[in-house]
């Protein structure tokens, strides 16, 4: 049976394009029925027969001329060819994604088909790399956004809060990028604009969580000049360039664009200056063309006006491929449009809203120039260029509008980049070249330096999270020893955490596991696992040295809730599913103070358990809540209650369901034991504080994921009922994550 899915995957030039294949494995064809053991296989080669003559022929560590050379002096083989690896179109679990229209338009809300970016057929290629960074110069951007954390540039060369310029740079703190507007190293977002553009270039993708950005993976580097107003000065975004240059010429961070969703100032020869120095280091300018709905050929409009070649200008596209009423134009002037209207992203604060604009257009392109650089990471800022603006969809309603008077197409601008160098492989029929015997190494001659090694720390999935990590892979390019656990250094937030009671352990010396960390990794916050290859000490077996440091940064948290409504009427529901998912409350937050209760509604299949656990005086930061669960079924009336669990002022229950049935679960304070699940305030004044409470659900039949999956995508109200639903569909979002993480 073929391991399909346990092959490595590499990226193979083949006949004019670069292609996905699955690596060391072949597939062939041979010129008559035959078996395995007559195809003149190479040593150490294997054969597997797929059936009517064709095979999978598995060649380790031979090359393409290699096996080229084999099929063409073989002739028992017809032709040969690589094993291309297919992949289903690449969709994100984002419960929003549906939404976003500008990615991937299906034609609701009166839309047109595919009048859309084509999105997931770039995801195919890339989903991104948190090596590539994104300049957003804007009103800074809400780091810790639960959609964005993760995706966050952190500055290298910088340790956070010691109020030093570690890097010398000139910046102190400057983590996360810098605040321009006042002059702070917190470039945090208090107008919105600008994490609503970080969003759409990078939200975290496939997380189970709100949106999905262009680039899944990315980092966004935070320069913030527009005050909380949205207004700012032309010093303030010379200063945000200056800077976002300097990151990449004198301290090798690999901006690639900065994303410009502003303008609207005079010609500034400085401004100007600084966008065309940063061209000169590769960086992209990508600038909203402006709302006045106006010709830019005839009305300039800045910066996009400006006419360096580092310069994209963007226009604005609704979801029927027309050009927004409000969008600025130009045949010379602006160059391509992007989707503009009615675009869902992240605002500051873990939530989302829906923003139209040439800003909301801009930040399309500034996500697809981070793909392609993903796809390429030679390509230098020209080629990507011209790999976007010569492969958008022609439009007719842009026709005389813009420069390509077509829509960004980020798949077919992946596609055109991996293709600016294709390798052609010899034709199967021309043997390749043998090379020479090997000559008697001379022994006089110096030794090759050995291969350096390199890490890699596997991203934590999904991130975010709502349980703790058990353990994580470190995977090194090359088998290595002298690898420990004093290697290693794990912090949530500034904090270090101790790695005492984990275990480092590798069966090949190339895949390491650290387990054992889920103790350290439970409570909520931000956090980084390290590895500094200077003084580690960890070496191939000829002495390769490791090279270049490895980190991975995931959040864990908890969703606070608006008040829960307190009698079955309105209690909060909860999407069915298995696996465990942990809310946060307050008890006492509501009208009735000390009479308040938390209700959440859950329905329960023939069979299936429910544990009901409820911490809050066995906290961190300890709360005043003595917890009492109780248990209704649909009626109301009581089947099950627990105060106090093994010695705590904490409770917990198990419950499991007989029949198919909705239950109930009443969080409230000791005292009010009495209340009536029907009314509201009914019982008595018991005590009061927040609590985290975890649902861990028994297994379900099959259908109960799709039902789970199918509880999400719920919009934002000012509403009670809207905020109910808000908060409903934050759970279905993490139930989707835990789902997503057993699999």
């Amino acid at each position: 049976m073929l391991a399909a899915d346990a092959a490595t995957l590499s990226s193979l030039a083949w006949r004019g394009r670069i292609a996905d294949v699955h690596a060391d494995r072949w597939i062939a064809r041979a010129n008559a029925t035959a078996l395995p053991a007559g195809l003149g296989l190479a040593a150490g080669w294997s054969a597997e027969s797929l059936g009517e003559g064709f095979f999978s022929i598995s060649t380790p560590a031979a090359g393409m001329a290699d096996v080229l050379g084999w099929a063409a002096s073989n002739p028992a083989i017809a032709y040969v060819e690589p094993d291309f690896a297919i992949a289903p179109t690449a969709l994100p679990a984002d419960p929003l994604f549906g939404s976003l229209w500008g990615l991937h338009n299906t034609g609701r809300s009166g839309g047109v088909v595919d009048a859309d970016i084509d999105a997931p057929a770039a995801w195919d290629v890339t989903t991104g790399s948190r090596g590539v960074v994104v300049a957003v110069i804007d009103s800074g951007v809400d780091h810790g956004h639960h959609d964005l954390a993760a995706n966050i540039w952190r500055n290298p060369g910088e340790i956070a809060g010691d109020g030093l310029d570690n890097d010398g740079n000139g910046f102190v703190d400057d983590v996360h990028g810098w605040d321009f507007a006042n002059g702070d190293a917190d470039p945090m977002d208090d107008n919105g604009h600008g994490t609503h553009v970080a969003g759409t270039i990078g939200a975290v993708g496939d997380n189970g969580v709100g949106v999905a950005g262009v680039t899944w993976q990315v980092s966004i580097m935070a320069l913030k000049f527009l005050s909380s107003t949205g207004s700012g000065s032309t010093s303030g975004a010379v200063a945000a360039i200056n800077y976002a240059t300097r990151m990449k010429r004198d301290f090798g961070v690999n901006v690639v664009v900065t994303n410009n969703s502003w303008g609207g100032s005079g010609f500034s020869a400085a401004l100007r200056d600084a966008i065309v120095a940063g061209g000169r280091h590769n960086i992209l300018f990508v600038a909203a063309s402006g709302n006045q709905g106006v010709n830019n050929d005839t009305t300039p409009h800045y910066p996009s006006n400006y006419g360096d070649s580092a310069v994209i200008s963007v226009a604005a596209s609704d979801r029927s491929n027309r050009l927004a009423s409000f969008s600025n134009y130009g045949s010379t002037s602006v160059d391509l449009a992007a989707p503009g209207v009615a675009i869902s992203s992240t605002t500051p604060g873990n939530a989302y809203a829906s923003y139209s604009g040439t800003s909301m257009a801009t930040p399309h392109v500034s996500g697809v120039v981070a793909l392609v650089a993903a796809a390429n990471p030679a390509a230098t800022a020209a080629e990507i260029r011209e790999a976007i603006l010569s492969t958008t969809t022609p439009v007719p309603a842009f026709a005389g509008k813009m420069v390509t008077g077509g829509l960004l197409n980020a798949a077919a601008a992946v596609a055109a980049i991996r293709l600016t160098t294709p390798i052609e492989p010899p034709p199967p029929s021309d043997p390749a070249p043998v090379d020479p015997p090997p000559t008697d190494p001379d022994p006089e001659a110096p030794l090759p330096p050995p291969e350096p090694v390199a890490v890699d720390i596997v991203d934590v999935t999904p991130d975010p999270r709502t349980t703790a990590v058990e353990s994580i892979t470190v995977s090194f390019s090359r088998g290595v020893t002298g690898f420990d656990l004093t290697d290693l250094v794990l912090v949530r937030g500034d904090t270090a955490v101790s790695l005492a009671d984990a275990v480092l352990a590798s069966d090949d010396g190339l895949t390491w596991v650290l387990s054992g960390i889920a103790a350290a990794t439970g409570i909520e916050g931000s956090y980084t696992l390290s590895l500094t290859a200077a003084d580690s000490g960890i070496t191939a077996a000829d002495g390769g040295a490791l090279t270049g440091d490895a980190s991975d940064t995931w959040v864990i948290e908890v969703p606070r809730l608006p008040d829960v409504g307190g009698t079955l009427q309105d209690a909060l529901r909860v999407p069915a599913a298995t696996g465990s998912l942990r809310l946060s409350g307050i008890v006492g937050d509501g009208p009735s103070g000390g009479r308040d209760v938390d209700m959440y509604r859950l329905h329960l299949l023939a069979g299936q358990s429910l544990v009901i656990d409820v911490d809050a005086r066995s906290l961190p930061s300890a709360s005043s809540l003595d917890s009492f669960i109780r248990v209704f079924d649909a009626r109301g009336r009581q089947v099950a209650s627990n105060d106090d669990y093994g010695g705590s002022r904490d409770s917990r229950l198990v419950v499991r369901a007989r029949n198919n049935m909705w239950v109930c679960v009443g969080v409230s304070g000791y005292g009010n034991s009495r209340y009536d699940p029907r009314r509201t305030g009914s019982g008595r004044n018991g005590s009061t504080g927040g609590y985290q409470l975890e649902l861990t659900f028994g297994a379900l039949p099959a259908r109960g994921r799709s039902d789970a999956i199918q509880m999400l995508g719920f919009t934002d109200s000012e509403t009670r009922a809207g905020r109910r639903q808000a908060a409903a569909a934050a759970i279905g979002r993490l139930l989707f994550a835990a789902l997503a993480e057993q699999r």
